[in-house]
């Protein structure tokens, strides 16, 4: 079993000794140890009307930015093609040895049909003049073959 102790009878004495006057000048220790920490750590502080500028500034940059950068910087595809020249395509497609099975597999069959159909309903409709059906033809090169 436990054995009680009674705290009463236990023999007072002080096991620790403070200097002379040492709670006398604890406040104020403690008071320059706070105040030196708050100087240390004060946040920076930017007047309202400073930062209300600067916002506006950095908006109106962003705006301005915005409009005048360029939205398209890349060309298309179809841009790229047109700007070759055709007699300059057909030498290059020669050159590789590329066929024109392999052409025709390439190119997406949905696109040749709307062409087609575009062309058929022209040519059914009589949209195409003399002038236009002149100019197809002087287009078409006959003298050079594609293997």
């Amino acid at each position: 079993m436990k054995k009680k102790i009674d705290i009463e009878s236990l023999e007072r004495k002080s096991i620790h000794q403070v200097p002379d006057g040492y709670f006398d000048e604890l406040p104020l220790k403690i008071q320059s140890r706070i105040t030196e920490q708050q100087e240390v750590s004060s946040p920076i502080f930017i007047p309202r009307m400073q930062m209300v500028w600067s916002m506006t500034a950095a908006i109106a940059i962003f705006l301005i930015g915005w409009f005048f950068y360029p939205q398209n910087t890349k060309p298309s595809t179809e841009q790229l093609l047109a700007s070759i020249d055709s007699e300059a395509l057909i030498e290059y497609l020669y050159e590789e040895d590329i066929s024109t099975d392999e052409i025709l597999a390439a190119i997406d069959e949905s696109y040749i049909l709307e062409e087609l159909e575009t062309i058929e309903t022209e040519i059914i409709d009589g949209e195409l003049s003399d002038e236009d059906l002149e100019s197809i033809y002087s287009e078409l090169d006959y003298s050079t073959e594609i293997m």
